[in-house]
C-alpha cells in the first residue's frame, strides 16, 4: 500500500515495479522453506538462492532512490540497505553461508548505488564509500563475534541438556542403589536382632550358633560398610595406597584357598595358572591388590552357574623399564552384552534390574576396584561376549621387592591379660560404650566409661588408668583435643591413648600420633585386633 501511494508520483514509479519483483521473490523462498522442512538436506542450497534472490530484488530499490538525486532518496536508500544488513546479521544465526547469501547483495548496493547514480564530482560521496567500507568491516566483527556467542551458546545448551540427562540418569541411579542398600541391610540387621533377641531371652538352645549366625550378619554389614566408604574416599580424591614389600604368589595362592570352598560347593573348577613365572618379592599395597581380586573372584563364581573360573598370571616387562604383572579371572558364565560392557565400571549401577534381586551386592564392586586398580598405577579391563563368559584382566607394575624381615611374636595370653588393668572407653554413643565395656571385661581388664570428652577429663583427673580407648569424632571436645589435654597435666598424661576410629586414612592417623595417640583401632572393629593393639601398648608403657 505505501509502495503504490508513494508510485502514483512520476519520480517514484519504480516503487511498483520494485515491490511486485520483491513479492515474487518472498513467493519463491516460502515454496523453498515448504520443500526445506520436508527434506532439509536436499534443499538447503534452494533455500540459499531464493534468500539471494530476495535481497538483490530488495536492495535494488538503493539504486534508483540515489539516481532521484534527492537528499532523502540517497539517506533512504543508505537506510534501507544498512538496515537490510542489519536484518541479515540477526537472521543468519552463525551460519556463513545464510549471512553471505542475504548481506552481500545489500553491501554490493552500499557501493554501486552512488556510483550508478552517476554523482562522481561529488565529494560526499568519497565519504560515503570510506564510510561503507568501514560498516562492512564494522559488520565482519560484529558478525564474527556473534558466530561466536552463539556457538558458545549452543555448545552450552547441548552440554547442560547432556549434564541433565546424565543427572537424571544419576538420580535414577543412586535412588535403585538406595532401595538396593536398605534392602542388603535389612538382611543382616534381621539375622542380628533375631538371634540377638534369642539368647537375651535365653531359648531356642544352641547360643553358639546363634553367637556364629550375629558374627556373619557383621560380616556381611562390614563388607557393605567397606564399600560405602571405600567409594567415598575415592571420590574424594582421599584414598592412598602403600607400596611394601610381599610375596605375590603367597597372597595369590591364600585368596584362592579362601574361595575354593565356594566354588567347590556351586561346582565350579577354580584353577591357577602362571603362579611359577612370579618373582618371590614384589612392592605394592596387598590389602588393594586382594580386595580387588576377591571381588574379581567372587563375581565370577557367584554369576556362573557350572564350569569353571581360571586366574591366569603373567609377567611383562614395561617399555620404561621394570615388569608389569598381568591377572586375569576368565569365567563360563552368560558373559554381557555391548551395552552392559558400557556401563560396566559404573557406580550405583549393575547388569541388570534384576541382578540385585537375584544376587544380591551394592554394585560398587567393580567401580572401586578400577579405581583402586589406576591408583596403583595398573588398570582393570573386560572383554565378554553373551552367551561366552566374562574375562577381566588387572595390569600392576610389580617393582623388584625385598624380603621383609620376620616380625616378632607379640607375647600375649590368648584369652587375657595376666593382671587386671583398668582402661577408660571415651565415646559418645552407647551402643559403642557397651559393646567395647563387654569385649574388654571378656579380656580381664576393668573398665570405666565416658560420654563425652569433658567427662573423660574429670574421670581422669581422679584415676590413673593403664589405656584410654578414644574416639576421635565427637561432640563438644572431640577426641584430638581431649587427648591434648590429657597430654599438657594430669594423672594420665603418660597414659597409652588408643584411637577407635573409622578414619583411618594416612592423614587422619598422622592427626591422631600429633596429638598424641600411641595405636589405633579401626572400626567396626575385630576383637582380635583389639587385643593385638592392647597387649602391644601396655607392654610399651610397662617397658619404658
Amino acid at each position: 500500500m505505501v509502495c503504490a501511494a508513494i508510485g502514483l508520483a512520476p519520480r517514484f514509479s519504480f516503487m511498483l515495479p520494485w515491490a511486485f519483483a520483491c513479492l515474487a521473490a518472498q513467493g519463491l523462498q516460502a515454496l523453498a522453506l515448504r520443500a526445506f522442512e520436508a527434506n532439509p538436506p536436499r534443499w538447503v542450497l534452494a533455500c540459499l538462492g531464493a534468500d539471494f534472490l530476495l535481497a538483490v530484488a530488495f536492495g535494488w530499490l538503493a539504486v534508483p532512490l540515489w539516481r532521484t538525486g534527492l537528499p532523502a532518496g540517497a539517506a533512504g536508500g543508505a537506510l534501507l540497505l544498512a538496515g537490510s544488513v542489519m536484518t541479515a546479521l540477526m537472521g543468519a544465526k552463525g551460519s556463513r553461508m545464510a549471512f553471505a547469501a542475504t548481506a552481500t547483495p545489500h553491501l554490493a548496493y552500499l557501493f554501486a548505488s552512488p556510483i550508478l547514480a552517476g554523482n562522481h564530482d561529488d565529494v560526499g560521496v568519497k565519504a560515503f564509500l570510506i564510510g561503507s567500507g568501514l560498516m562492512v568491516l564494522v559488520t565482519s566483527l560484529v558478525f564474527g563475534w556473534s558466530r561466536q556467542t552463539l556457538l558458545a551458546e549452543r555448545e552450552a545448551r547441548a552440554a547442560a541438556e547432556i549434564r541433565r540427562e546424565q543427572a537424571v540418569a544419576a538420580d535414577a541411579a543412586k535412588s535403585a542403589f538406595v532401595a538396593m542398600v536398605s534392602h542388603e541391610l535389612r538382611t543382616p540387621l534381621s539375622a542380628i536382632l533375631a538371634g540377638a533377641g534369642e539368647i537375651a531371652r535365653g531359648t531356642g538352645g544352641q547360643p553358639k550358633a546363634k553367637a556364629e549366625l550375629i558374627a556373619d550378619a557383621g560380616v556381611m554389614m562390614r563388607a557393605l560398610l567397606n564399600d560405602l566408604l571405600d567409594l567415598s574416599k575415592i571420590e574424594a580424591g582421599r584414598m592412598s595406597v602403600e607400596s611394601i614389600d610381599f610375596s605375590p604368589r603367597a597372597l595369590i595362592c591364600d585368596t584362592l584357598r579362601f574361595w575354593r570352598a565356594e566354588a567347590r560347593d556351586k561346582g565350579l573348577a577354580l584353577r591357577f595358572t602362571g603362579g611359577r613365572h612370579l618373582p618371590r618379592w614384589i612392592k605394592g599395597d596387598p590389602v588393594r591388590l586382594r580386595q580387588v581380586l576377591n571381588n574379581l573372584l567372587s563375581n565370577a563364581i557367584k554369576f556362573t552357574p557350572e564350569g569353571r573360573v581360571c586366574v591366569e598370571l603373567s609377567m611383562a616387562a614395561r617399555a620404561e623399564g621394570g615388569l608389569v604383572l598381568a591377572l586375569a579371572v576368565t569365567d563360563t558364565g552368560p558373559g554381557f552384552g555391548p551395552e552392559q560392557l558400557a556401563r560396566l565400571f559404573t557406580a550405583y549401577d549393575q547388569l541388570g534390574a534384576d541382578t540385585a534381586r537375584t544376587f544380591g551386592g551394592t554394585g560398587l564392586g567393580l567401580a572401586i576396584s578400577r579405581d583402586l586398580s589406576r591408583l596403583m598405577g595398573g588398570d582393570l579391563t573386560a572383554e565378554s561376549g553373551e552367551g561366552r563368559g566374562a574375562r577381566f584382566v588387572l595390569t600392576l607394575p610389580a617393582p623388584e621387592g625385598e624380603e621383609p624381615p620376620t616380625p616378632e611374636p607379640l607375647d600375649a595370653p590368648a584369652d587375657g591379660f595376666s593382671d587386671t588393668p583398668k582402661v577408660l572407653v571415651v565415646d559418645d554413643h552407647e551402643i559403642n560404650r557397651r559393646t567395647l565395656a563387654q569385649v574388654l571385661e571378656a579380656f580381664g581388664l576393668e573398665v570405666a566409661l565416658a560420654a563425652d570428652g569433658e567427662t573423660a577429663i574429670l574421670f581422669a583427673g581422679e584415676t590413673r588408668f593403664d589405656a584410654i580407648l578414644m574416639d576421635v569424632n565427637m561432640p563438644g571436645l572431640d577426641g584430638l583435643d581431649t587427648t591434648r589435654r590429657l597430654r599438657a597435666e594430669g594423672l594420665n598424661r603418660d597414659t597409652p591413648v588408643i584411637a577407635v576410629t573409622g578414619a583411618v586414612g594416612e592423614g587422619d592417623i598422622a592427626a591422631c600420633r600429633a596429638a598424641g595417640m600411641q595405636d589405633f583401632v579401626e572400626k567396626p572393629f575385630e576383637v582380635a585386633a583389639l587385643h593385638a593393639v592392647l597387649v602391644r601398648v601396655l607392654e610399651e608403657a610397662e617397658a619404658a
